[in-house]
C-alpha cells in the first residue's frame, strides 16, 4: 500500500487495505457468519435432540403444574436423573464438531484474505503468488482452538476450587485462586492464541510449515515490540469505542417497545447486533493487514540514503616531496 520510503505507518495502511479492496471484508463476513450460523443451528439442534430423549411421566407433568418451587424442583430432578453421562458425551461431540468446523472455516478464510494481503503489500515488482498452505493454517487453527479450550477450562477450574476453598474460610488461597490463577491462565491463554492467529500470515508469506510459522511470529515479535504494542493499543481503543457505541445502539430499540411488538423489538437489536459483528470483524481484518505490513516493511527496509549517490571513496593526498613541513 505504501510505497517505500513513504512516512504513512502501517497502522494507516491496516484501513488503506480493507478500503481498497472491499472484497475482503467481504470474504472474511462470509466465512465468519457461515461458521456462526452453523455453529447456533448445532447447538440448537444438539439441545433439542436431548431434550427431545427425556421421558416426562404424568406424575412429572403433575408436579411442574402444581408451580411449587420444591415440588417442580423434584419433578426436575426426576426427569433429568441418569441423563448426565448421555449429555457430557453429547456436548463433547458437539465440541469436538464446532472445533473441527471451526478449524476448517478459519484455515480456509483466513488462507483467502492472507494471500491477497500478502500480494497487495509486496515490494517486489513481480511478485510470486502466494501459495493457499491450507495444511499448516488449519493446523494453527485446530492448535489455536485446543489452546483456547484449555485456558478456559483452566480458569473455570480456578473459579470452582476457589469459591470451594472461600466456603471453606481459607481466605488467603481463595485470593490466590480466584486473581493470580485465572489471570496467569487468561495471560497465557491470550498470548499463545495471538501467536497461534499470527502465525498463518507467515505460511502464506514464505511458504512455511505450522511450528516454523510460530518461530518466526516469535522473531516478529522481538523485533517489533514497540510497534506491534502501539499497534495493538490503538485497534483496541477502536474496538472499545466500537462497543460502547454499539451497545447503546443495541439498547436504543427498548424505547420502542410500547409502540412496536416484541418481535420487532429483537428484530431491530439483533440486526443492531450484526452491525457490531461485523464492525468488530472489519477491525480485526484491518489489524491483521497491518501486521502483513509491517511483516513486509522488515523485509525490506528502506535504506537512510535511498536517494542519495553513492559517495566515492576518497582518494589519497599526493605529498611533493619538494617542498618540505613549514
Amino acid at each position: 500500500m505504501s510505497p517505500p520510503g513513504s512516512h504513512r505507518s502501517v497502522f494507516q495502511d491496516g484501513f488503506a487495505a480493507v478500503w481498497h479492496e472491499p472484497a475482503l471484508i467481504a470474504a472474511e463476513l462470509t466465512w465468519r457468519w457461515c461458521f456462526g450460523f452453523a455453529a447456533w443451528a448445532l447447538v440448537i439442534i444438539g439441545a433439542g435432540l436431548f431434550l427431545d430423549s427425556l421421558k416426562i411421566s404424568p406424575g412429572d407433568e403433575f408436579l411442574l403444574g402444581t408451580l411449587q418451587p420444591q415440588l417442580s424442583q423434584e419433578a426436575v430432578r426426576h426427569i433429568f436423573r441418569g441423563s448426565l453421562a448421555r449429555f457430557v458425551l453429547e456436548q463433547a461431540t458437539l465440541v469436538l464438531g464446532l472445533v473441527l468446523l471451526w478449524s476448517l472455516a478459519a484455515a480456509a478464510g483466513r488462507a483467502a484474505t492472507l494471500r491477497r494481503l500478502v500480494a497487495m503489500f509486496s515490494a517486489d515488482e513481480e511478485p510470486d503468488t502466494p501459495t493457499w498452505e491450507f495444511v499448516p493454517i488449519f493446523t494453527l487453527q485446530l492448535l489455536r482452538a485446543l489452546w483456547s479450550l484449555i485456558a478456559f477450562s483452566v480458569m473455570v477450574f480456578c473459579l470452582v476450587f476457589g469459591t470451594i476453598m472461600a466456603a471453606d474460610e481459607r481466605a488467603l488461597r481463595a485470593g490466590l485462586w480466584l486473581s493470580f490463577s485465572i489471570g496467569l491462565a487468561w495471560a497465557f491463554g491470550v498470548l499463545l492464541n495471538w501467536f497461534f492467529g499470527v502465525a498463518p500470515l507467515f505460511c502464506v508469506r514464505d511458504g512455511v510449515g505450522a511450528m516454523d510459522a510460530v518461530t518466526e511470529s516469535v522473531d516478529f515479535v522481538a523485533r517489533n515490540a514497540g510497534r506491534l504494542l502501539g499497534l495493538g493499543s490503538g485497534f483496541l481503543a477502536l474496538r472499545l469505542v466500537w462497543a460502547a457505541t454499539m451497545f447503546l445502539a443495541v439498547l436504543a430499540p427498548l424505547r420502542l417497545a410500547g409502540h412496536l411488538a416484541p418481535g420487532w423489538v429483537t428484530l431491530i437489536m439483533a440486526l443492531v447486533a450484526l452491525i457490531y459483528f461485523a464492525g468488530a470483524d472489519l477491525l480485526y481484518l484491518a489489524r491483521l493487514a497491518a501486521y502483513a505490513s509491517l511483516a513486509e516493511e522488515n523485509s525490506h527496509p528502506t535504506p537512510v540514503f535511498a536517494d542519495s549517490a553513492p559517495l566515492e571513496p576518497a582518494q589519497p593526498v599526493e605529498l611533493n616531496p619538494e617542498l618540505g613541513l613549514a
